[in-house]
């Protein structure tokens, strides 16, 4: 259902004319709607960037390149997911390499451990179904082998894990806001990031 409000910000959009994200700014008259949402993003995750994008998708491709992997390196992820998580990660030429998930619906932490290789460059928990990974034993195992820590939190915003929100957890967190996610634009997404290297 879109309600009033809703009807009102795209109203916004379509009588300004200016439909895009960057430039035109004369006519925008004020109206920076991407900008505005990018700002409530950073304040509802508690980061300190965030940067949208075209996809759920893009943003993980986006979070993965912004990051340095690249080609020949080795993803982690699990194997209940959704195709664009894989995808994402071969858009750039790197591997993805499934491993089991536990009752938590994703990532089980013994199972990426053992899957750890000199090849592995991150790990990406995918919050499937608005469930959650063991963020905390996945966090541990990122640092111990000094690899990322990605969260592909597209069907999980607004979550919490230990009161901290589903995105953030991570080096970078990435949500979608396609027609059947939780927050829908039609389509879109976004990365957020407490890095300012990754974010620039």
């Amino acid at each position: 259902m879109f309600g009033e409000l809703e009807r009102k910000e795209v109203n916004d959009v379509l009588d300004n004319g200016v439909l895009m994200r960057y430039g035109f700014d004369g006519m925008r008259n004020g109206h920076w709607k991407a900008k505005e949402l990018e700002v409530e993003l950073q304040n509802a995750f508690k980061t300190k960037y965030a940067q949208l994008v075209s996809s759920g998708t893009a943003a993980v491709s986006v979070a993965l390149a912004a990051a340095g992997v690249g080609a020949g390196d080795e993803v982690i992820m699990p194997t209940f997911t959704f195709v664009a998580s894989f995808e994402a990660i071969m858009m750039l030429g790197a591997v993805p390499v499934l491993v089991e998930i536990d009752d938590t619906l994703t990532l089980n932490p013994k199972a990426v451990e053992n899957a750890i290789t000199p090849k592995t460059k991150a790990v990406m928990v995918v919050q499937m179904c608005g469930s959650m990974g063991n963020m905390d034993a996945l966090h541990t195992i990122c640092r111990k082998h000094n690899i990322l820590l990605v969260e592909d939190a597209c069907q999980a915003i607004g979550g919490t894990y230990n009161g901290k929100p589903l995105g953030s957890i991570g080096d970078l967190g990435c949500f979608s806001f396609d027609f059947v996610k939780t927050i829908t634009c039609g389509e879109g997404g976004a990365v957020i990031t407490n890095n300012k290297y990754y974010y620039q």
